[in-house]
């Protein structure tokens, strides 16, 4: 679910740069300033995306101060105030993909300090999780069902006889859905949110096929599932005819659900965000495969920055 939603800078104007790093920054401060500094390495390109849009279509409130950066505290940098609507949806949004991605990322790593530090920053997020229902139920996002939503995912997965790759794509991009249209639930027209939840229902598919895509090696050596593995029973991974084959074929999938996506836009109506969304639309995704291409089919490593990662954009 994190860090395939990155605008590409190279292709974006600078004032769409500053306009996007303006959201990032401004969960990132949230995070630090109602937690502890660590906090800011859960800030997640979802939340930023999220809170852009939210601020554009629901609160309509840009009114911006100067706060010293979280990573550089000497760098002050234009941020939204901490109580912005739009900025504290983010960062749940953040806390909430950590939890449904990154803690087991975590528990799988290697070294005694890693692991034991680890530990110790998956317990203080946990509480800090456990504390924010009531801010969660206030954007309308249950929590409990986004769990019993889980476990029916899990329930899929260890379902063998389902084999199809998408009904495990279209399980995922409607949970995503959920999580990220609910805070827009009754505050935007009904034709605009079936839009809006089309649109990430289809981002959730791909995200989820490059996760699979990148990880198929990894989940292959380790016994974990991987819906292209249960959907290719004849894989071949140390062929690179066959992993040549089997990158066009999802590569193609990501490609028609992009051109849906495009095609919903102009229903969601977007402005200010419109440029951004575009472009994470199609010189990310092209970067993402590009570098998902590195992974599954050459079995190139690439170098990921998790942490403090804005000068990216």
């Amino acid at each position: 679910m994190i860090g395939f939603l990155k605008p590409y800078k190279m292709e974006l104007l600078v004032k769409d740069c500053t306009y996007y790093k303006l959201y990032y920054c401004s969960i990132c401060r949230h995070l630090v300033r109602n937690n502890l500094r660590m906090y800011a390495w859960l800030n997640s390109y979802e939340g930023t995306l999220l809170a852009m849009i939210y601020n554009e279509m629901v609160v309509q409130d840009i009114s911006a101060v100067k706060d010293r950066c979280s990573g550089i505290p000497i760098v002050k940098v234009p941020v939204l105030p901490p109580d912005h609507p739009a900025v504290e949806l983010g960062a749940m949004i953040s806390m909430l993909a950590f939890q449904v991605k990154f803690r087991d990322n975590l528990l799988d790593e290697e070294g005694g300090f890693t692991k034991a530090y680890n530990k110790f920053f998956l317990h203080r997020v946990n509480r800090s999780f456990e504390k924010k229902q009531d801010v969660y139920r206030k954007f309308q996002i249950d929590l409990d069902y986004i769990s019993e939503q889980q476990k029916a995912l899990n329930r899929l997965e260890l379902d063998e006889t389902i084999k199809e790759a998408d009904s495990f794509l279209e399980a995922w991009g409607v949970l995503f859905a959920y999580i990220m249209t609910q805070a827009f639930k009754g505050k935007i027209d009904d034709r605009r949110y079936k839009a809006l939840s089309g649109f990430f229902r289809g981002l959730g598919k791909i995200i989820n096929l490059l996760d699979a895509m990148s990880d198929v090696h990894e989940d292959s050596k380790n016994g974990q599932f991987n819906p292209i593995l249960r959907s290719e029973s004849s894989a071949d991974l140390d062929n690179p005819e066959w992993l040549n084959t089997a990158f066009t074929k999802y590569g193609k999938i990501i490609q028609s659900e992009r051109k849906i996506l495009l095609q919903l836009l102009p229903e969601i109506g977007l402005r200010e965000s419109l440029a951004i969304v575009q472009n994470i639309l199609s010189d990310c995704l092209d970067k993402e495969l590009e570098k998902v291409f590195l992974l599954m089919v050459e079995k190139k490593q690439t170098n990921q920055r998790m942490l403090f990662n804005c000068n990216e954009f």
